[in-house]
């Protein structure tokens, strides 16, 4: 956990102050068109991928055929998705009426293509628990990245900016992934193992395409009807949450899957481990978010400049969304590690059939009303994505909110807090805005959360000083 908290927050910063300054040399309309394309990848991760990955993590221990097999399934699969892409780019572009898409999917097709050849190696290194060289991997790989962007954004090459910094990145990390991880593809396909892979990888594909639309509908409905401006200042206000999300709860996240695997056999233990997991990360996610909701509008002033102010309401609302989602990834994790993906497809179906249908009445009133809707959904039905938990756990409702309630209600008291501080600060310039409301927040969240919730402090404590000698000691 210790170094995959490292990785997030390091990358997640890169990638952020690295989209911050390209994004002061691009105008709106490039960032939406990139935006567009790069759902494609993120269509073959979660459809095609995540289910490879998946299905090779949660065996809980190494088997090299199982490997070997997967490897080709995955390189298969990126392939046929290049040479698919050069085909219709053309056609696609016409289709969205957005001039250059074309050219940018055939470049990031390449991208996606070394995504397919590192599925094996980086779920190889996940089940095994070795989180440095991922960490590694990814942060020089964004570093690099991050430089090529903002060198030729600067230089005024436009779109290309974005292009050549997702291939930096891309390529980089795959050079390190593969000089790190020991396991290499050997000429072996086994049909038994190949069943295996996409029998267990079919529900979390579809559970995929499922949350893929429940992830981009709302970039999509507004790419088609809003148009590629519109897009790209939704992105601005999307990515923020984003970056947050990824720092503050995938770091956690991604260590769950193989971990809840290995305990699958201790119902109790496992009980135990994910209400600490969940409230440890609700307690730094969920201050976290409610504040980014709270300072939106200092928030994407200062970082992004006034041509952006109409990205803070969809920031505002999408934050209050990311303190549910930050929380919500381990009930999906469990599913997975309780061999119960298809009960996750039917969720994630659920979810995308009620985001297609809002977002397409919603889009009329403009972005915000989008993010609004989206953020509604995921309260109104989260219900729904708790239940599992409770079912395949000894563990009932009360357990569940008892591990959330002090983080809750330390987060709710600062958000009135900061309510009536900010309103009397009325009039202030944006820095000393944001400084004030960040710091008195955050006292008065710690405050309270030492009242209400002392165990979860201590939890945090003897983690963060475990987690530093554990670094320390690898280093």
């Amino acid at each position: 956990m210790a170094w995959s908290i490292l990785e997030s927050w390091g990358v997640q910063l890169l990638q952020f102050l690295t989209f911050l300054v390209i994004a002061r040399y691009v105008d709106a309309t490039m960032l939406g068109i990139v935006a567009m394309a790069l759902l494609v990848g993120q269509w073959f991760q979660m459809i095609i991928l995540s289910g490879i990955s998946a299905s090779l993590v949660s065996k809980g221990t190494a088997d090299a055929d199982l490997d070997d097999t997967a490897f080709w399934i995955s390189a298969a699969a990126g392939a046929l998705l290049l040479i698919a892409t050069f085909l219709l780019a053309d056609w696609v572009e016409r289709t969205a009426a957005h001039q250059g898409l074309g050219m940018v999917l055939r470049w990031l097709s390449v991208a996606n293509f070394l995504g397919a050849l590192n599925v094996v190696p980086q779920a190889w290194l996940t089940r095994a628990l070795l989180m440095r060289p991922l960490a590694t991997r990814s942060t020089i790989s964004t570093l690099v990245g991050g430089i090529v962007g903002i060198a030729l954004a600067v230089a005024g090459y436009g779109v290309m900016a974005l292009v050549a910094q997702n291939l930096a990145v891309a390529v980089i990390g795959t050079i390190i992934l593969w000089a790190a991880c020991p396991m290499r593809p050997r000429l072996r396909f086994s049909r038994e193992k190949a069943r295996d892979v996409l029998f267990y990888g079919r529900h979390v594909g579809v559970t995929g395409a499922a949350n893929f639309f429940n992830a981009n509908a709302d970039i999509m409905v507004i790419g088609l009807a809003l148009g590629g401006a519109a897009t790209g200042i939704y992105t601005v206000g999307k990515r923020a949450l984003l970056a947050a999300n990824l720092m503050l709860a995938r770091a956690l996240s991604r260590v769950a899957l193989p971990v809840f695997s290995q305990l699958k056999g201790d119902p109790p233990r496992l009980a135990k481990a994910f209400l600490r997991i969940v409230s440890a990360t609700s307690s730094i996610t969920t201050p976290a978010f409610v504040g980014l909701a709270i300072v939106s509008d200092e928030f994407i002033f200062l970082l992004f400049g006034p041509r952006w102010a109409a990205a803070a309401d969809v920031m505002r609302y999408l934050s209050l969304f990311g303190a549910l989602q930050a929380i919500g990834i381990y009930n999906q994790s469990l599913m997975l590690a309780m061999g119960k993906p298809q009960w996750q497809t039917w969720l994630a179906g659920i979810y995308a059939l009620v985001n297609i249908v809002t977002f397409f009445f919603a889009v009329e009133y403009g972005m915000a009303a989008v993010a609004a809707a989206f953020t509604a959904r995921a309260y109104i039905l989260y219900p729904l994505s708790v239940w599992p938990v409770v079912v395949l756990l000894p563990l009932g409702w009360r357990d569940y909110w008892k591990a959330l309630r002090p983080s809750v209600v330390a987060s709710l008291v600062m958000a009135v807090f900061l309510w009536g501080f900010r309103f009397a600060l009325a009039g202030q310039a944006p820095i000393p805005m944001l400084l004030s409301t960040v710091i008195a927040g955050a006292a008065v969240y710690m405050v309270v959360l030492g009242l209400v919730g002392r165990t979860i402090v201590i939890d945090m404590f003897h983690f963060a000083r475990a987690g530093g000698k554990r670094v320390s000691s690898t280093s």
